[in-house]
């Protein structure tokens, strides 16, 4: 007899989204049929806690990180809604020139008045400090008396007046710095230019334009007037040591003081344009009346000095070219001093000044326009945004696209094409 030919299985059949032990799989009301020689089979148990449908649910969309679109921070974490918003940036988040770095979302009006009040109380401190220790060696070695250092008439400048004066405005340097910190939120090294550092670089090249520039002025100036009366004293090494060592410092905290902290925290109050134009104006009058002179043609010469300063930090994006400037014309002027009598060199009064300074304010003029246009061929950084969120940026796998950062450049210049 033939053996019976069995059956096809009753759940061989592929069944979609559905599995052995899931409701309405045959399997799982029934089990196993029987089979010819076969026994029925227990049905398979379904699992506690599994989706009654084969088909998964859908997962929604995680999209709570860009609810405020590419670019912008959301208001709160997307994946820690507790934690609070970040704070505003201390650092501008839109291209800045220099004078209105300070223009940021954490920018209130407050803010410039107590930096410009700190800033001042602090360089009253540290002039007093620093002169007054000068004034007391001078007297108590008897270089000078009480008398000269009480009346303005009689005043006697000392190799270590000289040298005090110089320092304590070298100390403007730090004061600047710190009170932007402290006022504003912007670390130290944003103060020297808006990459965020110092360009020793372009700070080099400036002094190589400019220094030749201005020893015309003095050899024009010999020409005019004639050599000064020149001796050696006992002085004179400590004085050309001081000049060396202390007038390059003492004119970069002039800058640092005026062009870096007054004019930026004046310019945060207005707009750009606005800004540039009352900052320049009233750094500029400070800075004639700090040099405390009588003469109508020395105060023309610091007011425009001031202007020309205001204007190669505007356009070159940093103190560096202002400071060049600076150092170069102090040093210059100051070159026979250690052989000359400095008791009457902060003489300032009226008929201490002549025409001739118009000269020396056009040569410093032509010597700014030559920086400036190197500073253009160059592509020397002149505005930027660092606090600004960089926008997402998808690519190929097998490309990359960095997010361009110009004011991260080494040398401070812009990248691309020149």
């Amino acid at each position: 007899m033939d053996a019976p030919q069995p059956t096809p299985h009753a759940w061989s059949a592929p069944v979609p989204n559905s599995f052995p032990g899931q409701p309405g799989h045959p399997a799982a009301q029934s089990g196993s049929p029987a089979q010819p020689g076969y026994p029925a089979q227990p049905s398979y148990p379904a699992q506690p806690g599994y989706p009654a449908s084969g088909a998964f649910p859908a997962q929604p969309l995680v999209t709570a990180g860009y609810a405020a679109g590419l670019g912008q921070q959301p208001q709160g974490h997307p994946w820690m809604p507790n934690q609070p918003p970040p704070k505003p940036s201390e650092l501008p988040v839109e291209p800045r020139e220099y004078h209105e770095f300070l223009r940021t979302p954490r920018m209130r009006w407050w803010r410039p008045i107590v930096a410009l009040g700190m800033g001042a109380v602090l360089f009253l401190i540290a002039n007093l400090l620093v002169s007054g220790g000068a004034m007391a060696y001078d007297i108590t070695v008897g270089n000078t008396t009480l008398e000269n250092y009480t009346s303005l008439q009689k005043f006697k400048t000392t190799p270590a007046f000289f040298l005090a004066n110089n320092l304590g405005l070298a100390l403007c340097i730090p004061i600047a710095m710190l009170t932007q910190w402290a006022c504003f939120g912007q670390r130290p090294r944003w103060m020297a230019s808006v990459t965020g550092r110092f360009r020793w670089a372009w700070f080099g090249e400036c002094v190589a334009w400019l220094l030749p520039v201005f020893l015309l002025s003095l050899v024009a100036d010999l020409v005019l007037s004639g050599p000064p009366p020149l001796q050696v004293t006992a002085s004179t090494g400590f004085m050309v040591a001081s000049i060396l060592l202390s007038t390059p410092l003492q004119a970069a905290g002039e800058e640092y003081l005026l062009r870096g902290l007054g004019q930026r925290a004046i310019g945060a109050w207005f707009p750009r344009t606005a800004g540039l134009v009352v900052s320049t104006g009233v750094t500029a009058a400070i800075f004639m009346w700090l040099h405390g002179a009588g003469d109508p043609w020395l105060n023309a010469f610091y007011l425009l000095f001031a202007t020309i300063a205001s204007v190669l930090a505007w356009r070159t994006g940093g103190l560096e070219a202002a400071i060049a400037m600076h150092v170069s014309n102090n040093l210059v002027s100051m070159t026979f001093l250690p052989f000359s009598d400095i008791s009457e060199m902060f003489n300032r009064q009226d008929g201490a000044g002549s025409p001739f300074v118009l000269v020396q304010v056009v040569i410093m003029a032509g010597a700014a326009a030559l920086v400036l246009w190197r500073a253009k061929r160059r592509g020397i950084v002149r505005t930027a945004a660092p606090g600004q969120q960089p926008a997402l940026a998808f690519a190929a796998p097998h490309q990359s696209h960095p997010i361009p950062e110009p004011w991260r450049h080494d040398d401070g210049y812009q990248t691309g094409p020149r």
